[in-house]
C-alpha cells in the first residue's frame, strides 16, 4: 500500500500528540480522515478495466476530456490525473476500474469489482494479483470475454460507500 505525504505527514502528527500525552481515550485512537489526494496514471486506473461496467469508463474518460480514440482506452496511458477525478468517475459513472484502483492506492475495505468481474466471466475466485501480472491470464480472459460482451455487472453498494 502506498501512501500520500500528507497521509504520512497526518500519520505522523497523530502519533506525536498522542506519545506526548495530549490525546487519550477512543477519539486520539481514531484514524485520521481519509484526504482523497494525489494522482493516478491513466494506465495504473485501466489495468483494472474489464468492459463489464456498461460503458461507465469511456463516460468517465470522456467527462474528464481524456482521448480514447479506440473507444474502450485512453490513448495517453502516462497521462496523470487527480485522484479525486477519479473517485468522481466511481461514484457519478459507476466505473469499476476506477473504483479498484482507489481501493489498491488506499486500501479500502470494499470488494473488488476486478475480482468479481473475472469470477463471471473465468468462473474462479482469486485471480486479481495473477491478472495483473500475468499477460497469459489477461489473453484468456479476452478469450472468453466474447459471451459477456452485453453484461453488465452492477457497483455494489459497500463499494459506493468505502468511497464516500
Amino acid at each position: 500500500m502506498r501512501l500520500s505525504r500528507r497521509q504520512l505527514f497526518t500519520a505522523a502528527g497523530i502519533t506525536a500528540l498522542t506519545s506526548t500525552g495530549f490525546g487519550t481515550g477512543p477519539a486520539a485512537v481514531a484514524a485520521p480522515v481519509r484526504t482523497w489526494s494525489g494522482e493516478i496514471q491513466v494506465g495504473e486506473w485501466e489495468q483494472y478495466h474489464l468492459g463489464l461496467d456498461g460503458g461507465a469508463h469511456q463516460r468517465a474518460l470522456t467527462a474528464l476530456g481524456i482521448a480514447h480514440r479506440d473507444g474502450v482506452r485512453a490513448d495517453e496511458p502516462y497521462l496523470v490525473v487527480p485522484v479525486e477525478s477519479v473517485r468522481r468517475a466511481a461514484l457519478e459513472f459507476g466505473d469499476h476500474a476506477a473504483a479498484d484502483v482507489l481501493r489498491a492506492r488506499f486500501g479500502l475495505d470494499s470488494p473488488s469489482m476486478l475480482g468479481r468481474g473475472l469470477k463471471v466471466v473465468l468462473g474462479q475466485d482469486g485471480l486479481e494479483k495473477r491478472y495483473l501480472d500475468e499477460p497469459g491470464l489477461q489473453l484468456r480472459y479476452i478469450g472468453h470475454r466474447r459471451r459477456f460482451a452485453g453484461y453488465v455487472m452492477p457497483m455494489p453498494a459497500s463499494v459506493r460507500k468505502a468511497l464516500a
